[in-house]
């Protein structure tokens, strides 16, 4: 294994350990994306500091970020009653989730 890989895996049981509290402790979404963000900032700090281990830190930063919101979404559509809406409704959520999380870790609040 090399070290941007133990890096990354690290990176993930973090946000692994994040969304596992999200569920647990019933957290708000934007506690659950904040502290994300927090993690993913501080794995960035880490890798800009030591440039031997990646010369391109923002790679891991967006696959770590996707890799948190899609553990996010998918905990959303296995909660969605699917007898009750269609494919079509499922999708347009999920899409609704994706500008959802985006504008909270961006911004750091609810979009209005």
């Amino acid at each position: 294994m090399n070290c941007i890989d133990a890096v990354e895996g690290t990176a993930k049981s973090i946000i692994n350990g994040l969304f596992q509290l999200f569920i647990e402790s019933n957290n708000d979404d934007t506690e659950y994306i904040r502290n994300v963000k927090k993690a993913l900032d501080s794995t960035d700090l880490f890798l800009q500091n030591n440039r031997e281990i990646t010369g391109n830190p923002e790679t891991l930063k967006k696959v770590l970020y996707e890799y948190a919101k899609d553990l996010w979404i998918k905990n959303l559509v296995n909660n969605i009653k699917t007898d009750d809406i269609s494919s079509e409704k499922i999708l347009e959520k999920v899409e609704y989730h994706e500008y959802y999380f985006n504008h909270i870790y961006n911004h750091g609040t609810y979009p209005l």
